[in-house]
């Protein structure tokens, strides 16, 4: 099979060529420039303050959103994840729903969360946490932590709160309704967009603080804010709008409040409230901000990132400890030539092939990516990484997928989700900057319809379609010589123990379809389990759906014969595609 790319035919977009069930997309990166970065002012816009003034008035005035000393807000919502969906491009699901009590002292930047939360889904479970933070210095100019620290209590433990899951706090405390109003006032960047750099028919202002755009759209009739939006980058998405929506006003000790919220990125939602109570200028007590010597003395080790994708990753209540640090790399073989590259959470497989490497996976987001590069160039010096596998579109295993792009690696998908890495490609990252970005390298895309195979002569990887109730476009792939099938979310095995549920069902129906002869199972997630081990997990559960997969692949390197049809696609850089 040819796997050069022709750069001749390249356009603007990426270019499809059909032959049956194979399809392969070249796709340029980059093309699409956002220009979203804030020009800080030296000075603030008279007109883009008078707009924050006008909001303030009709919110009852400057005094009296300066008067008020304390904030204690009850509130319940939902949440939801369009990157959970069961397959690309489908509606958000909804993932949990939850209730909080957030203690705020707005005369100086503390707070407190108690947090509880049920997750829905095939991980129904119970999530309680407290936060506790006082940040006397918040964050500096350039985005970095003075003496601000955090305090998170979750399953009876006490540690120092991530710098990361802080920053992320800080930032969201200054779109409340008050402290945006008061922050606003006080930037010196504060200047006036017009309608072309945000949305027709809304007054809009800008500011920058803590390295970060913040743009606020007022209501031209009622004069407050709507929506405020960060810009942020996003490891699938790229340049994003994380919005923060306010409806539903309410007068409350004398001062407008928005009773109902509503979070998104990108125009999807990701959370919706209703505030249930708000009570001013509450008697605070010191312990309802303290945090224990003990924890202030721990070291704060990560980079305070502030961004949506940590929230998301607390709300599904699974890791995002890398973030802000070099993650760790463990290269542990699992046969001849086959080794799984672990991290905290999530692991790459490692494929070796006579004169390249095929890795399965590119979980979290591109720093992730870069650590196992390193890693795999280490081990298998002068091997390239000629194609990548990813088992399917989720937030947390897609994320990596553009440092694969960048090193120029094939993309093996499914068709299902040929597009979402079409514009997984395409999608700018100019906030911050990833190797892709930088390389603004071609990109090939190769999708199949059902299974297929990849083969140089000695050892042979088999790609096999897996749809079932977590994700339409997952894929599990099958060595045959060392009858090893890796796979994931589905069986998450752990020191050959696989936990009960529908995914271990649901593979073990794969397997037994395909009639495949399979001794080991490889996680994306955990270690590795025998088949008995997912035997015994299975019974806890039958499968979701039948029919899951198909029977059998095409021969090694070859696709059904068909007619070509070639397609163009006008680049459309960013979300949403």
């Amino acid at each position: 099979m040819d796997t050069q790319a022709s750069q001749g035919s390249l356009q603007r977009g990426y270019k499809i060529i059909r032959a049956g069930s194979l399809r392969r997309a070249w796709i340029a990166a980059g093309l699409v420039l956002a220009a979203a970065c804030a020009r800080p002012a030296a000075a603030q816009s008279p007109d883009a303050r008078a707009l924050v003034e006008q909001a303030a008035k009709a919110m009852g005035g400057l005094a009296a959103l300066r008067a008020l000393k304390s904030e204690v807000i009850e509130s319940e919502g939902k949440q939801f994840e369009h990157a959970s969906a069961k397959r690309p491009g489908d509606p958000s699901r909804q993932t949990g729903r939850f209730r909080y009590t957030l203690t705020r002292d707005l005369a100086r930047p503390r707070l407190r969360l108690d947090w509880n939360s049920q997750r829905l889904g095939a991980r129904a479970e119970s999530i309680h946490y407290l936060e506790v933070i006082d940040a006397g210095g918040a964050l500096d100019a350039g985005g970095g932590l003075n003496v601000a620290v955090g305090l998170l209590e979750e399953g009876g433990k006490q540690s120092r709160l991530h710098p990361a899951r802080l920053a992320t706090r800080l930032r969201e405390e200054k779109r409340s309704a008050v402290n945006l109003i008061l922050t606003a006032l006080g930037e010196k960047s504060l200047r006036r967009l017009d309608a072309a750099e945000g949305r027709k028919g809304a007054a809009i202002v800008a500011f920058v603080d803590g390295g970060g755009e913040f743009r606020v759209y007022f209501d031209p009739r009622t004069k407050l804010p709507f929506m405020t939006e960060i810009l942020e980058d996003d490891p699938i998405e790229g340049d994003s709008r994380y919005a923060l929506r306010y409806s539903d006003w309410r007068k409350t000790d004398g001062v407008l409040i928005p009773y109902a919220l509503r979070y998104e990125l990108n125009g999807r939602p990701l959370q919706e409230e209703r505030l249930l109570s708000v009570r001013h200028n509450v008697a605070l007590y010191p312990e309802t901000f303290a945090v224990p010597d003990a924890v202030r003395s721990e070291k704060a080790d990560a980079r305070p990132i502030a961004s949506q994708w940590l929230i998301r990753r607390v709300a599904g209540n699974v890791s995002y400890q890398d973030l802000g640090r070099s993650p760790p790399v463990e290269m542990v073989r699992l046969a001849d030539g086959v080794y799984s590259a672990q991290g905290t959470s999530h692991n790459s497989i490692v494929i070796e092939m006579r004169d390249h490497l095929v890795v399965v996976e590119a979980p979290l987001y591109d720093a992730r990516s870069q650590a196992v590069i390193r890693a795999v160039k280490e081990r298998f010096p002068g091997k390239p990484i000629r194609y990548l596998i990813p088992t399917h579109f989720h937030i947390d295993h897609a994320g990596g997928v553009r440092g694969y792009m960048a090193e120029g690696a094939i993309v093996a998908a499914p068709e299902l989700a040929r597009q979402f890495y079409g514009c997984m490609a395409r999608a700018p990252h100019t906030l911050r900057p990833d190797a892709l970005e930088k390389s603004g390298r071609l990109v090939t895309i190769e999708s199949a319809d059902g299974a297929r195979a990849l083969s140089d002569g000695s050892r042979e990887i088999v790609i096999y379609p897996l749809p079932n109730s977590h994700a339409d476009d997952m894929q599990v792939v099958y060595l045959p010589r060392e009858k090893i099938l890796i796979e994931a979310d589905l069986a998450n095995p752990r020191q050959n123990r696989v936990r009960a549920g529908p995914g271990a069902a649901e593979l073990l129906a794969g397997i037994e379809k395909l009639g495949l002869d399979v001794a080991t199972i490889a996680g994306i997630h955990g270690d590795t389990a025998d088949l008995a081990a997912l035997k015994a997990a299975a019974k806890a559960a039958p499968p979701a759906a039948d029919d899951l997969v198909e029977k059998s692949p095409p021969p090694a390197g070859e696709s059904a014969a068909g007619a070509i049809v070639e397609t163009s696609l006008g680049a459309a850089g960013g979300p949403g595609c």
